[in-house]
């Protein structure tokens, strides 16, 4: 069971020591917390610590960071013993923090992907399937529409007619046009059905 003064524990955690004595005075930090009376009280930092991430207010931590400093400190101290008492789950307070704090997360989210969407990060996938299909049809007509100017070109070169020179153009892509068909039919067998993007909130993924 680590022990520190109110000085010592407010560097650990990266606030001022002024902030200690707040946190104790509105009751984030018990005196369950505490080892000692008074201005030379020393805090119990395990037992504190717990008790300042369920007790803070919700917004305030994530706000400035503090909630990652205090996980941080708690990872490198020393699991509570049995002179502190374990905190009770079932506490209102406690559950009360927990909807809180996934409220704010689903929030966050909500805001990232839509901050995402706004840049262009993140498309529907519908609109990115119908796109490429209209794309594609486009691409198809306008190789159509060129097969008459090629069959003419060549139909006046070597002195052929028109409509068969035309006519083995068509039988010509239209062969083509299946074993492209078949290739990609291939490769996007192999494409995954999601792609995982990963957004960081408050800033671009």
């Amino acid at each position: 069971m680590q022990v520190l003064s109110k000085g010592d524990f407010a560097r650990e955690v990266g606030v001022s020591p002024g902030r200690v004595s707040q946190w104790i005075a509105e009751g984030k930090i018990g005196p369950d917390a505490l080892e000692g009376e008074g201005r030379s009280a020393k805090i119990i930092v395990d037992r504190a610590l717990e008790q300042i991430k369920v007790r803070r207010d919700v917004g305030q931590s994530l706000g400035n960071g503090i909630g990652t400093r205090l996980l941080g400190a708690s990872s490198a101290t020393e699991q509570p013993t049995s002179t502190a008492p374990p905190l009770r789950t079932d506490d209102v307070a406690y559950q009360i923090q927990l909807e809180r704090l996934k409220s704010e997360r689903r929030k966050n989210e909500r805001d990232a992907v839509e901050e995402a969407t706004r840049r262009g990060k993140l498309v529907p996938a519908d609109d990115v399937r119908a796109q490429m299909a209209r794309l594609a049809r486009q691409v198809d007509e306008v190789s159509a529409a060129m097969l008459v100017d090629f069959a003419s070109a060549i139909a006046g070169k070597f002195g052929l007619p028109q409509r068969d020179v035309l006519h083995l153009l068509r039988e010509v892509r239209n062969e083509k046009k299946g074993v492209a068909a078949q290739v990609a039919k291939g490769q996007s067998e192999d494409v995954p059905a999601t792609v995982e993007y990963v957004i960081e909130e408050g800033g671009e993924a």
